[in-house]
């Protein structure tokens, strides 16, 4: 897509390897990639068709930072389809008056072309629905009922992630086949999450790292930008090596971000 559309592609370098999520959560993943790779199957199937809509609309929700735009990223790397990230905040606020249009292109090149559609900040989309009569609250009503419409047609996987489940209705959560939630890490999940970011190389202390799993509610996303900035106040050398006081120093300052 070019830069004048909402869609952008999604890559990543890591692995299902460097993802920590509970077993359930991992179970539901599962089932989107058979639906990928029976969808061929299932499209050409003349009963499946019959009583099956097209597509496969999955809901992922949780706080940020916990794993959601990755595990899109990894869906499409595994069975080699680009994955392409529509921010629904940005449609509304970049786009008006052309929303409908420029959602239009992403959905007839994503059928043209095999892409999985990620809707990402899809609080934007719960928050603008409403039954206010005023023109502005008409027009975007109008919005959101052309994207669900759009949603439920498209013959691919769409994924949608909104931060709170608070913020979807009964009626709204019928239309996909799958809701996952991404929660905050456990302290056996955040050691594990420490162990895979702060590897090695990085010469930390493995008690450190395991008092600082316990002590501080990180999620995997926090931790990238704590190493980020632990390696910014460390000392340079020959060899990428983090000092313990600059780790605190960044979660100190991440918690800060966060207002915690």
């Amino acid at each position: 897509m070019d830069y004048l559309t909402p869609a952008r592609l999604l890559t990543t370098e890591l692995n299902w390897e460097d993802l920590v999520l509970p077993k359930s959560v991992k179970n539901d993943i599962d089932e989107i990639l058979m639906w990928l790779k029976l969808e061929k199957n299932i499209k050409e199937d003349a009963h499946l068709n019959k009583w099956l809509k097209p597509g496969y609309r999955a809901l992922f929700y949780g706080p940020s930072g916990t794993g959601k735009t990755l595990t899109a990223s990894l869906i499409g790397k595994s069975v080699n389809k680009p994955v392409y990230k529509i921010d629904l905040s940005m449609v509304f606020s970049k786009y008006i008056g052309e929303t409908e249009k420029k959602l239009a292109e992403v959905f007839d090149q994503a059928e043209n072309n095999k892409w999985i559609l990620f809707f990402d900040e899809a609080d934007a989309l719960f928050g603008k629905r409403t039954k206010a009569p005023s023109p502005n609250d008409r027009h975007a009503n109008k919005e959101i009922a052309y994207i669900l419409q759009r949603i439920e047609d498209f013959s691919g996987l769409t994924i949608i992630a909104s931060n709170l489940k608070s913020h979807i209705d009964e009626a709204f959560s019928r239309r996909f086949q799958l809701l996952v939630p991404f929660k905050m890490p456990n302290k056996e999940e955040r050691y594990m999450l420490w162990k895979r970011i702060f590897s090695k190389e990085y010469s930390l202390d493995e008690e450190f790292i395991r008092q600082s799993s316990e002590n501080y509610e990180l999620t995997g996303g926090a931790l990238i930008n704590v190493l980020r900035r632990a390696l910014l106040h460390s000392q340079q050398d020959s060899k990428p090596k983090i000092s313990e006081e600059a780790v605190i120093y960044a979660i100190r300052k991440e918690f800060e971000k966060e207002r915690k």
